[in-house]
């Protein structure tokens, strides 16, 4: 539980930098579209969290309910997408899918964070 908090939190930090960095150099591919898509990064993850919550807690686990929630989120990154590119161009969509990774760019910083440590802790010491 302690590693997904510190997923949130520090994806919150990223996107939080994309803003301040998007502002500073007046760009708004990178404050609209990259921000937005690191929100909706975060919000996914957290209906990931939610639905294996719920599905942990229910005593009778069907792939009918983990297959609704996996559409439903791919539904909303369809719709997001979809709205960048009709309303903004290809350039804010390609902007957005980039945001679209905060999380999964984190979770990977995390893990092989992680694995360098142990490597040195293994090796170095």
């Amino acid at each position: 539980m302690e590693q997904i908090k510190s997923i949130f939190k520090r994806a919150g930090i990223a996107a939080a930098i994309i803003l301040i960095y998007g502002i500073i150099i007046k760009n708004e591919y990178v404050y609209v579209g990259m921000f937005s898509g690191s929100v909706m990064s975060i919000i996914m993850f957290y209906m990931i969290c939610m639905d294996i919550k719920s599905i942990a807690a229910s005593e009778s686990v069907s792939r009918k309910r983990g297959f609704i929630g996996y559409a439903k989120r791919y539904l909303v990154y369809g719709v997001y997408l979809g709205a960048m590119a009709k309303f903004f161009g290809l350039p804010m969509l390609l902007s957005s899918a980039i945001g679209l990774l905060n999380v999964k760019v984190i979770i990977l910083l995390m893990t092989l964070s992680e694995n360098i440590g142990r490597l040195r802790d293994k090796f170095l010491r």
